[in-house]
């Protein structure tokens, strides 16, 4: 996830924040005015005129790379079971290879992921496609030192392609953090999102301003991340109350808790639907966090466990 949102005392430390409900001018942890019927939404003060198909009525689940508490991270394996699961959201990592292959991979290096050493610059797509991407993989409470908590290991588990996840999932909402943080990481995403006629229904995240105002010079029609003047600006909005201010970003990324104080609430929630901005929150896990987040009416969490969610959503689709 895009880090940062904690609250105005360390907004200046945050390289990239989607500067709406991340800025604090509104005391965070003010939950009145939620809704407690279990639906999550009260259109009346969350108006949605579908222009924006992160803010579909409903929450959203989005599995964090894939679902990472279930399934090795960031692999098709992930991506195909908490989507058939009920899920709603691709979520995925991207970094560059060195013969320019855009692949879902979290770290800079492989050896976390795969057990072998490696820089995933530094290697071809071929070289990394024969690593084990399940390798790692360990069930929640398991020795990680015992081969028998390793389900996924040694089958077949491989490191995927950004073309390979778009041609097998062409109408499902991404949401991509651009991990590798060059400016030539830009051109070889937008050339696959351009082919893949993806535009509308995309997110795309860095850390990288500068990465972010060029993904926006060639790919204008993506959804991105802010970069610190957006920040800026919806600070001064918000101080202001100004129910003109038309964000630069439709979907912003706040934590649902930094340091032990909750930051989303229903007023951010509200002041931040009334200008058209999905709320996306990360990473949440705790079922009773979650039944919150959905009472409030958030537009989708990211969670390691899918299957959690879909429970409380009543939405599964196979067994959860």
């Amino acid at each position: 996830m895009v880090p940062g949102f904690a609250a105005i005392a360390v907004v200046v430390a945050v390289v990239v924040a989607i500067g709406v409900v991340a800025i604090g001018v509104v005391p965070w942890g003010n939950n009145s005015g939620a809704t407690q019927d279990g639906s999550g939404i009260d259109e009346d003060i969350l108006p949605n005129d579908g222009s924006n198909p992160f803010r579909t009525g409903y929450t959203l689940v989005i599995p964090h790379g894939g679902g990472d508490g279930l399934f090795p991270e960031n692999t098709m394996l992930a991506f195909q079971r908490s989507i058939a699961m009920g899920a709603d959201v691709v979520d995925v990592d991207l970094r560059l290879s060195k013969d320019v292959v855009v692949v879902a991979f979290h770290d800079a290096t492989t050896d976390r992921i795969t057990g072998t050493a490696g820089s995933i610059r530094a290697m071809t797509f071929e070289q990394l496609s024969v690593l084990d991407a399940g390798w790692s993989f360990t069930t929640a409470g398991s020795d990680p030192l015992d081969d028998d908590s390793h389900p996924y290991r040694d089958k077949d588990v491989s490191i995927p392609t950004f073309e390979s996840l778009l041609d097998e999932f062409p109408s499902t909402l991404l949401s991509v953090d651009l991990k590798d943080e060059s400016l030539d990481m830009v051109q070889p995403v937008c050339d696959l999102l351009r082919a893949h006629q993806r535009f509308n229904d995309v997110f795309v995240g860095s850390n990288s301003d500068g990465q972010i105002l060029e993904f926006r010079r060639q790919c204008p029609d993506v959804r991105t991340s802010a970069i610190m003047g957006d920040v800026y600006a919806s600070r001064d909005a918000r101080a202001s109350n100004d129910r003109n201010f038309v964000p630069a970003v439709t979907v912003d990324q706040p934590p649902f808790r930094n340091d032990g104080r909750q930051l989303v609430d229903a007023e951010s929630l509200a002041w931040a639907h009334r200008h058209g901005v999905a709320i996306l929150t990360w990473v949440v896990n705790d079922v009773d966090d979650m039944q919150l987040l959905v009472d409030l009416g958030v537009d989708g969490i990211y969670t390691s466990y899918p299957n959690r969610l879909l429970k409380i959503l009543g939405r599964c689709k196979t067994e959860c």
